[in-house]
């Protein structure tokens, strides 16, 4: 395709905007996830030593060990998908939310069974509840990305382990203590999710700036098509691409004919409109999928057209036509303008590369001009 790679225009609409959303997301929650499971691995393994949950529960222990180990091997294995659209992310984010808390319900039975069974002493309870606090906290702070993930694990961590406290008048005070923190991890959970959400807004913003940037760098500010920089980059890389065998392609140069008496009589404003007109003009007679538009500078265009050069030729006299009979409308005045053209299809033999195309069209407008103007002048290999 001749069009560059980016839409000439700045700004993401509304669409572009949730989809990089949800992109971001997506791309965040598992890298912040997918080594998380192997925690819960490590955590039960300290419990198990120092509980001695072998010598009185081995297969229920090893069973526990499987559990965490299939789970956190899972996790990791759920990669998003690679350039994914938004459904398929969506999907990906219901299918993650399953797996997810698997592994803080394992851990939430755990933690019920070590607080119910007498066997395991008040040292290994106390080493669990830190661990359920910290694995708690973890959810509340890291898993911010999607607030119901944060919710969820949350819950399911504490929840349990609060009702067996509550129900042993014994465990009062750890239960007080523990729904205390309850109460801190859900403010924890609301400010991260809002530190998370100015974190996207921020990155939004700083990445509209840059393409903001990157389109002035390359857009004509007065007509808003492509600049002359863009437009060589862009012509020297077709010429390297028909080079190696890549797609023909055509360029067009145009330039107003007696342009400066259109200032002179009507002013540099309605020239101005004039060009604005024009480039309009040239936009809707060149379709922005097949071709590439700029402005050369003064009252001079350049169009990279793909295909070949009759196609071109046509396009170029449909358009020399439409502007004898249709006048433009320059700042609320109708103006009659004609324009020259040199039209060329590049040749890698003849032309070399992009700059060697570009003389040569240059050179075939500027015979246009001294044949009597308002006129398509094609190469021929003589004048190449």
């Amino acid at each position: 395709m001749i069009p560059s790679d980016h839409s000439a225009g700045p700004g993401l609409s509304e669409s572009h905007i949730a989809d990089w959303r949800l992109r971001q997301v997506v791309g965040d929650t598992y890298q912040l996830s997918k080594v998380g499971g192997f925690l819960y691995l490590f955590g039960w393994a300290v419990i198990a030593w120092l509980g001695g949950s072998m010598a009185f529960a081995p297969r229920v222990t090893l069973a526990i060990f499987a559990g965490f180990l299939v789970l956190a091997c899972l996790r990791l294995w759920m990669r998003p998908p690679p350039d994914g659209d938004r459904a398929a992310n969506q999907r990906w984010l219901r299918q993650f939310a399953l797996v997810l808390p698997l592994a803080s319900a394992l851990w939430s039975g755990v933690q019920a069974w070590i607080l119910l069974d007498p066997r395991y002493d008040g040292e290994t309870r106390m080493v669990s509840l830190i661990a359920t606090i910290g694995y708690a906290t973890v959810f509340a702070n890291v898993y911010s990305t999607v607030r119901h993930f944060a919710v969820t694990g949350v819950c399911v961590l504490f929840v349990p382990m609060l009702v067996v406290l509550w129900s042993h008048p014994a465990d009062r005070a750890l239960a007080v203590a523990m729904s205390f923190y309850a109460l801190y991890l859900a403010g924890a959970l609301v400010r991260s999710y809002a530190e998370y959400s100015r974190r996207l807004r921020l990155d939004l913003a700083l990445r509209e700036q840059r393409d903001l940037y990157e389109h002035l760098s390359r857009t004509d500010a007065l007509t808003g098509v492509f600049n002359r920089r863009h437009f060589t980059a862009r012509l020297d890389q077709l010429a390297e691409r028909a080079q190696q065998g890549g797609p023909s392609f055509c360029l067009l140069i145009l330039d107003v004919d007696h342009f400066k008496q259109v200032n002179d009589r009507h002013g540099h404003v309605v020239g101005d409109a004039c060009l604005k007109a024009l480039a309009d003009r040239l936009q809707r007679a060149f379709e922005p999928q097949s071709a590439l538009l700029a402005r050369l500078g003064g009252e001079e265009f350049g169009v990279l057209l793909e295909g070949r050069e009759a196609a071109a030729l046509a396009a170029g006299e449909a358009l020399r036509h439409e502007l004898v009979l249709r006048p433009l409308d320059c700042d609320g005045q109708r103006i009659n303008v004609t324009v020259s053209i040199g039209l060329g299809s590049f040749d890698a033999v003849i032309h070399g590369d992009g700059d060697g195309l570009y003389r040569a069209v240059d050179l075939a407008l500027y015979e246009a001009k001294g044949q009597g103007r308002n006129r398509v002048n094609a190469l021929r290999p003589a004048n190449a």
